[in-house]
């Protein structure tokens, strides 16, 4: 293989375009399959033996480059960063796979997929969980029924093998690189365990009979920024409250005035300027006094900011009657860059401070947030217990897990997505809530300011959803939906929070042992071998049968 095409820099450009094609949204139906190319590319550009690390890392950073490009809009510096630094995660998967035995680097390539996206996912201060490989078959909730078992890392895992024995397939029929009865053998071991853990995780108990809770989410297609490009302050916020009761408080009471209104009813992140300190929502004090029916069963959740440590928090406030604060949740994880500034607090006081100041110029937001709690989930008129995340908090496994843990019985998110104006990461976000409720077999219902609103059964299937539609919108829109209860948990459950942590510890274990080894032939004076990546080039082609 040495000096092919196929596993060169054609090979590299052309997982990651695949890669990119397969991420949300897929550019086009069926190209989410593409993702089995994607990453059979990336092995064996990986177990090339020219510059495999090099090619793993162009892999990556076109991937990164493709499915991140609207966050340009946000900040390209931040975009470039996250290119830049976003392929060397492909590097670190590369090493861990050149690092396995070559017996074994099928399974290795698995440990090494999982690993990296995990490590990616978890990074402190930069984490960046979007574009992993089962986000790439969210619309095929079917394909995806590991996730209960062993959540995305242990999905990737699965991917990862699958690519990796289909390549040394054909490599063995091509270029008898492996004897063709362990290919094979291999290959269906692959195929044979993705299968099952697939059937094992399919959700087919039914639900306990609770009843479903009517939800109304209102989508206001406003832009948080461009309204109120050009005015004074005191125009601003009399724009802002124009707004505010059109889009949001006019529909809002349109819904409680029906005969049958929703028990809930959601507005997304960022609703309200409101700042509400902890000790004011304890003594249940009012928001939108006036502006809301001092009488009915329904609730209203909204977001808006609690003070804490003289810090704001994004949280999401459940209200009840004429505005009356009933409970809140908080937002758990913060966006970098957006509502903290990863390492800024390692740099002198004068240079943090000027970036401070440029990033409130480019996002309009103090990037200077607390990290929320985990609190206890709140609850609608009838008792159903439900709970509520902000944005970011969708795209990690915890916060959702702590919820659901907790007791409720369906979760909500509330986020602002307007900043992308209208990209790839709408999907990406999507795709993230489906993901969600798979693990948990929970219904999760999204309200978004311009986003994707949508509704997710505990079957991970899009039940309902509001199409796409980019800020400014003519008009508020509202999705209705009907949430029944989610679905009893796995026996084992436990297996989601470890199947990442453990791929990164084989990982390190593997590289540790490379290591160990490449130091004991130094210390002997031995020549190192042949890499193991490497395929004898040597061979006649032939059919390996």
């Amino acid at each position: 293989m040495n000096g092919r095409p196929w596993t060169g820099l054609p090979a590299a450009l052309l997982g990651g375009l695949s890669l990119a094609a397969a991420t949300p949204p897929a550019v086009c139906p069926g190209a989410e399959f593409l993702v089995f190319p994607g990453l059979a590319s990336w092995f064996a550009v990986a177990t090339a033996a020219r510059r495999p690390l090099l090619l793993s890392y162009v892999l990556g950073c076109v991937h990164m480059a493709a499915f991140s490009w609207s966050l340009r809009h946000v900040l390209l510096p931040a975009y470039v960063a996250i290119v830049v630094a976003g392929g060397l995660y492909f590097v670190f998967g590369a090493a861990v796979l050149r690092a396995a035995p070559r017996a074994l680097r099928v399974p290795g390539f698995a440990v090494a997929v999982a690993a990296s996206f995990w490590l990616r996912a978890v990074m402190p201060e930069v984490p960046y969980p979007h574009g992993q490989p089962c986000h790439s078959l969210w619309q095929w909730p079917a394909l995806l029924g590991v996730l209960p078992l062993g959540g995305e890392a242990l999905a990737n895992a699965l991917l990862g093998v699958l690519a990796a024995a289909a390549v040394e397939v054909w490599r063995s029929w091509r270029l008898l690189a492996l004897p063709w009865p362990r290919a094979v053998l291999q290959a269906s071991a692959a195929l044979a365990v993705s299968i099952g853990a697939t059937i094992a995780g399919w959700p087919l108990a039914s639900a306990d009979g609770a009843k479903a809770v009517s939800v109304a989410a209102i989508e206001p297609g406003v832009h948080p920024f461009d309204p109120y490009v050009g005015l004074s302050r005191e125009q601003a916020l009399r724009r802002y409250d124009e707004l505010l009761e059109q889009r949001l408080l006019a529909p809002t009471r349109a819904l409680l005035g029906e005969p049958e209104p929703p028990e809930l009813v959601l507005w997304p992140e960022s609703s309200l300027l409101a700042r509400l300190t902890v000790e004011e929502i304890g003594r249940g004090g009012s928001l939108l006094a006036g502006r809301l029916p001092a009488a009915g069963a329904t609730r209203l959740l909204l977001g808006a900011n609690v003070q804490r440590d003289r810090r704001d928090t994004p949280a999401a406030v459940l209200l009840g009657p004429d505005g009356l604060v009933l409970g809140h949740q908080e937002k758990q994880r913060l966006v970098p860059g957006g509502e903290f500034l990863p390492f800024v607090r390692w740099l002198p006081d004068g240079l943090a401070a000027a970036i401070h100041e440029a990033f409130r110029a480019a996002l309009g937001t103090p990037p200077d947030c607390l990290p929320g709690r985990e609190l206890p989930p709140l609850r609608t008129a009838s008792g159903v217990p439900f709970g509520a995340l902000l944005c970011y908090d969708n795209a990690f496994p915890e916060p959702a897990a702590g919820q659901v843990e907790a007791g409720a019985r369906f979760l909500c998110v509330l986020s602002n997505e307007a900043w992308y104006r209208g990209g790839g990461e709408l999907a990406q976000l999507a795709a993230m809530t489906v993901c969600r409720a798979l693990e948990l077999r929970t219904p999760i219902v999204r309200c978004t300011t311009d986003g994707w609103s949508l509704a997710v059964d505990a079957r991970g299937r899009v039940v309902a959803d509001l199409p796409v539609h980019p800020a400014p919108a003519p008009a508020a829109r509202i999705l209705r939906v009907r949430v029944e209860p989610g679905l009893e948990p796995l026996p084992m459950t436990w297996l989601r929070a470890v199947a990442g942590p453990l791929a990164g510890s084989l990982a390190g274990l593997l590289l540790l042992c490379s290591w160990a080894g490449a130091v004991r032939r130094r210390a002997g004076g031995l020549m190192p071998p042949a890499s193991a990546g490497a395929t004898a080039p040597h061979l006649p082609v032939g059919t390996g049968s």
